[in-house]
């Protein structure tokens, strides 16, 4: 805040107050109380829009930085000045890395949080936690030996119409030509044998099957989305350098196979410390792991009984396993899985509209396609356009899986039982309508600080797509009779109920020493899996023990929208709730509590 052209002094005690003229004036008693409050404040306010300003440059200064480090994240941001552009993982450069991760650390830490501004004291809690985050990872965690943590993006280049295809194909090719030197520093990075953390063989595994996903997509998807380009000498190296890209994939997963996947012998848990500041830097939170875990067996108790009675409205004669078993039944086709799913979105979309629960910000569909091979274990996904992507580039994919070719049939009916005709439509309403799509439609136009913008809370945004399931169901989405209706509650409880299980297993493999088989089978006792679909459940859980984030979040939502009632009486709507949810960024929970609260 700017004083006054004419500059002012007063001391406390004193009885005149001295002018820009150096002339001093008498003072009243009241009057002389009155004016050095005033000046008080008003060297509060100079002194916190310095801080505001100490940080606004320091904030800018780090995402450069921070960018330097991760291009690929700018680029699926948004941010094409990174086209191209790849951080070889060499000893060097994690050195490098880290060594700004502390400077930053240190430099925000030196200023002084309480001057701030109330909204840049957000930002300040997220950036800082972000780089804590970052810390945390490549130290306890030892991010840099963890097989899963290496991969190249080709996606954005070939999904969205930000430049011309010529100029995309060149990005692509550019950052081609450097994955034979990134997968080489990779695998100088792996322990060696009574070297190191060992790693988990759950992590090779998939590490293997995500290098070689990825060298297929590479070979065939990325050169075949090019296919409009005419120029031939463009052509040629496109071809050469994707190829050359894929065998350096390819001789990744062998070298894991070979080298690594023989002294996998390390445990996967991040053990109780570390999961606490998971929690901490992610969501700003500070909770026991094992209360959590309470509350989830409490939480599966409460939703198993109402499984049960939705259960007998369809079927009294049979048991709620049986009933749920014969809707499974009910499901698509590999074949026609896609298309199905298609189908439903736009009747979703309109429900939302006629209803009124939310502002829907574009009239931009999001287009529904098989899920690329080298995004392993995901279900179902959505990938949607970056923050501060083009208007032009503003495609946005809803990922379906269907079972793979090499699978036996048995593994890939009880994988599309999990697609039957009422759960993809939950699946929809939490990938597209109004879930993450809706979600980010809201971000993308939201006047949110570029901070709150590009780091998110996990519990935030799957929260958020998990918790609409349930208020879907509570509005009435599927109630066309009483047995229909029960269909889609039993169906929207499966999925709450999965994600309870994912809340059980993330605690119980990371902090008390669960193995994938004892996961495999909770998941197939409480939320009715077969075992195959069970064990991906159980195996994601490996290697990211945040997935108890869909049901910590969608709790803290379903929380904060109680307060809200209870303070809004009568004024309160589920629009006007959602659309403010959706429009302050994507910052844990407990920072939006304390925005919409305020």
């Amino acid at each position: 805040m700017k004083q006054n052209a004419v500059e002012s002094h007063v001391e406390p005690g004193e009885n005149s107050v001295t002018l820009g003229n150096h002339k001093k004036v008498p003072l009243p008693g009241l009057m002389k109380r009155y004016l050095f409050l005033l000046l008080t404040g008003l060297m509060a306010c100079q002194s916190k829009d310095k801080t505001d300003v100490r940080f606004t440059q320091l904030a800018d200064e780090y995402l450069t930085a921070y960018f330097d480090q991760n291009p690929q994240t700018a680029v699926y941001l948004g941010m094409h000045e990174y086209d191209g552009k790849l951080v070889i993982p060499s000893k060097e450069a994690i050195a490098h890395q880290l060594q700004q991760l502390a400077h930053y650390d240190a430099a925000f830490a030196s200023l002084d949080r309480a001057s701030l501004s109330d909204d840049l004291k957000i930002d300040y809690d997220l950036l800082t936690a972000a780089i804590k985050n970052d810390q945390y990872r490549i130290i306890d965690l030892n991010g840099y030996e963890n097989p899963l943590n290496y991969g190249v993006s080709f996606s954005s280049y070939i999904e969205r119409n930000f430049a011309p295809a010529e100029e995309r194909l060149k990005s692509a090719v550019k950052l081609a030509r450097q994955t034979t030197a990134y997968y080489a520093a990779a695998q100088q990075n792996m322990p060696t044998k009574g070297e190191g953390r060992q790693p988990a063989r759950e992590w090779v595994d998939l590490a293997i099957e995500s290098a070689n996903g990825n060298a297929d997509y590479i070979k065939s998807d990325v050169i075949q989305a090019f296919s409009s380009v005419k120029d031939t000498t463009l052509q040629r190296e496109l071809k050469e350098a994707m190829t050359a890209a894929a065998h350096a994939a390819m001789d990744y997963a062998d070298y894991l196979k070979a080298t690594v996947l023989p002294i996998a012998t390390g445990s996967f848990a991040i053990g109780p410390e570390n999961y606490r500041k998971m929690l901490r830097y992610n969501e700003l939170l500070e909770a026991d792991p094992d209360s959590i875990l309470a509350m989830g067996m409490q939480q599966i108790a409460k939703e198993k009984a109402a499984f049960a009675e939705a259960a007998r409205i369809i079927d009294p004669t049979k048991s709620s396993a049986e009933v749920f078993s014969t809707l499974q039944a009910e499901h698509p086709t590999a074949n026609n899985l896609i298309d199905a799913t298609r189908r439903q979105c736009e009747s979703i979309r309109q429900f939302l509209l006629d209803k009124q629960l939310i502002s829907i910000p574009s009239e931009v569909r999001a287009t529904v396609t098989k899920t690329p091979a080298y995004m392993v274990g995901a279900t179902a996904a959505m990938n949607t356009p970056g923050p501060f992507e083009k208007p032009a580039a503003s495609e946005a994919y809803y990922y379906v899986t269907p079972p793979k070719k090499d699978w036996t049939p048995k593994q890939a009916e009880e994988w599309l039982r999990q697609f039957n005709l009422y759960a993809t439509e939950i699946v929809s309403v939490h990938e597209a309508y109004p879930g993450h799509y809706v979600q980010f439609l809201h971000l993308n136009a939201s006047k949110a600080s570029r901070i709150r913008k590009i780091f998110a809370s996990y519990a935030f945004v799957e929260g958020w797509a998990h918790y609409t399931e349930q208020m879907m169901i509570e509005q009435g989405f599927g109630n066309r009779d009483k047995k229909t209706a029960a269909k889609y509650k039993l169906a929207q409880l499966s999925e709450s109920l999965l994600r309870y299980c994912r809340l059980v297993s993330s605690i119980q493999e990371h902090t008390h020493g669960w193995t994938v088989k004892q996961s495999t089978q909770f998941f197939m006792d409480n939320c009715f899996y077969g075992e195959k679909p069970a064990f991906e459940e159980a195996r994601r859980g490996t290697f990211d023990p945040g997935y108890l984030s869909y049901s910590l979040g969608k709790l803290q939502i379903l929380a904060l929208r109680e307060e809200m009632k209870q303070k809004q009486g009568d004024q309160f709507t589920l629009k006007n709730f959602h659309d403010a949810l959706l429009a302050q960024g994507m910052p844990p929970i407990r920072v939006l509590r304390s925005v919409l609260l305020q």
